[in-house]
């Protein structure tokens, strides 16, 4: 009865959750009914299984809601990403559970979920829904009627039970997996044996480098023959599994100009001088264009600026705080009071009429305990144990009866006539000093001339740079920033790292636009994101394959290795046999010397930059021996040994075995990312999302 009671109570807050998260939902991929009358419905396919568009329609809405439920906004086409990857990771792994006959038999369920230690989320699971163990939440669903209650009354708790089972049932295969990998990749005595060599000498080494940026780039040009042999030797690197699209794009911010910011400082002047009136704030709520949230705290949760500031002054005190990037704040201490702060109290739930709830109260405050009441009124109470509760902000009536209860006498706190919660108070903490404070804010903001203003200009650009060569050329001269990129099909947002994150909001149909189109358009301007205007120039289209030298990326990159092989070839040329000393060629250098504990086992250390192959080198250097001009990738070394320390202590094979995990095995390809990228290299992954904006 409790488990149903709490659900009871929840549905009200989860038909409203799930309401507003499936109306977010219908705006963000609504689209999709498009995609179906254009005879596409497929998200994604996996080797030669498809993910639908509405499976992936439904997923995207129940993630949708638990954003929701936990406050969290994502970019609709962030969201949709991530949900899409996730269906691909289920159908890799499915796919792989099928083909090495992993699967998880019904005992292994029934001790996962019911047994002497039920997984984690199945025993938080159902610490929420209300029962002592997962066991007896199984119980109940399985079982409704012993509690008296009707089949239809658990259905709604049984489907989220078999949500959770189906996790569990997810993840466990997934371990088997994992363990599965793991075991493949053990060390054997000759590892074991070459790890313990290999961690037990450091060599203490004094080196010098020079860097690379120390010589000037113009003395050391580089041709498109020399890139595209460079390309040539390295074209693994720049593997190309899908289509990319080169393309600039210029993003105008939608800002407030300097008369709507005059406009703003206007209004927030307007609205300091009221705030500084009489001892309320109704002559700033008569302005009606700012925002006044008013909030009862302690001194320890008031604004920064104004803690010190209001403790010690007199109802009615005001501050504002200095305006930054065009946003005001002000401050008002509206009252003072002394009050209640917390107190532990117990709760007993009713379920009966207004009889039993009274019958209830007069046994618990004759002495009888709970367990002799709860026998005679068998599947009526709901008890919860002691706890501390904050109750300044409860209304006045409610905080009244808290603070004037007997302790230890339960009564009637919230009661109707089929059901009741009582409490007891059993302590109470010392009354606090609480402050009323308000806070006033407000944004300057574009005004819709200044809005229209900016598209105008922009367009009038447009109009007159309808190509990409004076897209990119002139887009500087009148006040823009062309931005290059390479993006893909699955680009969730224009600017954002390579995770697709911290970009610019809803730009995916400027994405899908330059992939609809050819190379060399320009395209109109994009605004569904209401506080920038977007227009994207195509500039070149790679096809899947290897991503060619010419584009800009790839090019200086490849620039950059060939520039640098050069510098090397100098540097060495004019240090090699001009010095005897590490201290010598310091000098050379115009470079300090340094010291490095040098060890085999070591990928690198931060002194000798990305140059990993240098600690190799010194690690199985002879002690004494001048070694180098050697060139690195980055810089030129010049080191010699100055003595080995050789460890007493041998690791132990549990202590190899680990770092063998660690650094060569289990851990790097047992994880379900490491495991996912994999599986999606045998089984081709092709995305079709965006054929549905």
């Amino acid at each position: 009865m409790a488990t149903l009671e709490k659900i009871r109570q929840q549905k009200m807050w989860l038909a409203i959750v799930i309401g507003g998260a499936l109306l977010a939902f219908i705006i963000e991929v609504g689209v999709e009914a498009i995609g179906r009358s254009a005879g596409k419905s497929v998200a994604a396919k996996v080797g030669k299984e498809k993910i639908d568009i509405m499976e992936f329609s439904r997923r995207v809405e129940q993630d949708a809601a638990r954003d929701q439920q936990n406050q969290q906004q994502y970019d609709a086409a962030q969201r949709q990403q991530k949900v899409l990857d996730e269906m691909i990771g289920e159908k890799l792994l499915g796919q792989e559970y099928d083909k090495l006959g992993i699967y998880v038999t019904d005992d292994e369920i029934s001790e996962l979920m019911i047994g002497k230690n039920p997984t984690p989320a199945v025993q938080q699971f159902a610490q929420q829904a209300g029962a002592k163990s997962p066991a007896e939440l199984f119980d109940f669903i399985s079982n409704p009627g012993k509690q008296g209650v009707s089949e239809a009354s658990v259905a709604e708790l049984r489907n989220e039970w078999n949500r959770v089972q189906n996790d569990v049932v997810k993840q466990y295969k997934l371990y088997k997996l994992q363990n599965l990998i793991a075991g493949c990749m053990q060390a054997n005595d000759l590892e074991r044996a070459q790890m313990s060599e290999e961690e037990s000498l450091t060599n203490v080494t004094l080196f010098a480098k020079q860097d690379f940026s120390t010589l000037p780039d113009d003395q050391f040009p580089v041709s498109d023959e020399e890139i595209k042999a460079e390309w040539e030797k390295h074209k693994a690197m720049f593997k190309n599994d899908e289509e990319n699209r080169a393309i600039h794009y210029i993003a105008v911010d939608i800002v407030p100009n300097a008369e709507d910011i005059a406009a703003a400082n206007k209004i927030a002047n307007a609205a300091y001088v009221a705030l500084q009136k009489g001892r309320g704030i109704d002559s700033v709520r008569l302005l009606g264009t700012v925002q006044i949230d008013t909030a009862k705290v302690i001194k320890s949760d008031m604004p920064a600026s104004v803690r010190d500031l209001f403790a010690g002054a007199e109802i009615g005190a005001v501050h504002r705080d200095s305006t930054v990037n065009n946003h005001h704040v002000m401050y008002k201490l509206i009252n003072k009071q002394t009050s209640l702060d917390s107190v532990e109290v117990a709760f007993v739930v009713v379920n009966g009429d207004r009889k039993t709830q009274q019958s209830v109260i007069e046994q618990l405050n004759s002495g009888k305990t709970i367990d002799e009441v709860k026998k005679a009124f068998p599947q009526k109470l709901e008890v919860t144990d002691k706890s501390w509760q904050r109750v300044y902000q409860l209304p006045d009536s409610m905080k009244a009866k808290i603070g004037n209860a007997t302790p230890g006498v339960y009564f009637a706190y919230v009661a109707h006539d089929k059901a009741a919660q009582l409490v007891k108070v059993t302590d109470k903490k010392a009354p606090k000093l609480f402050y009323t404070v308000a806070t006033v804010t407000y944004d300057a903001y574009a005004s819709t001339k200044t809005s229209e203003d900016l598209r105008d200009k922009f367009q009038q650009f447009l109009n007159k740079n309808n190509t990409v060569k004076a897209f990119e050329e002139n887009a500087a001269k009148e006040g823009y920033n062309a931005v290059e990129a390479v993006i893909t099909p699955n680009t969730p947002q224009l600017g954002g790292n390579q995770y697709g994150y911290g970009g610019i909001k809803d730009s995916r149909k400027a994405i899908k636009w330059a992939f609809d189109n050819k190379k060399g358009d320009v395209s109109p301007i994009f605004s569904d994101n209401n506080n920038v205007l977007i227009a994207v120039a195509v500039d070149d289209i790679y096809e899947e394959g290897y991503l060619p030298y010419t584009v800009p990326q790839v090019k200086e990159m490849l620039t950059i290795r060939v520039r640098n092989a050069k510098k090397g070839e100098a540097l060495i040329k004019k240090l090699q046999g001009k010095a005897n000393s590490v201290e010598a060629y310091a000098q050379l250098m115009n470079a300090k010397t340094d010291t490095v504990d040098a060890m085999f086992a070591l990928n690198g250390n931060h002194k000798l930059g990305q140059d990993y192959g240098i600690m190799a080198r010194m690690a199985v250097a002879k002690p004494g021996q001048l070694m180098g001009p050697w060139k690195g990738k980055n810089a030129v070394f010049v080191y010699q040994v100055l003595r080995q320390e050789k460890s007493e202590r041998k690791p132990t094979k549990e202590e190899l075995d680990k770092r063998y995990a660690q650094n060569r095995g289990a851990q790097i390809f047992a994880n379900p990312n490491a495991i996912t990228e994999i599986l999606s290299k045998v089984n081709k992954v092709k995305k079709s999302i965006i054929d549905f904006y």
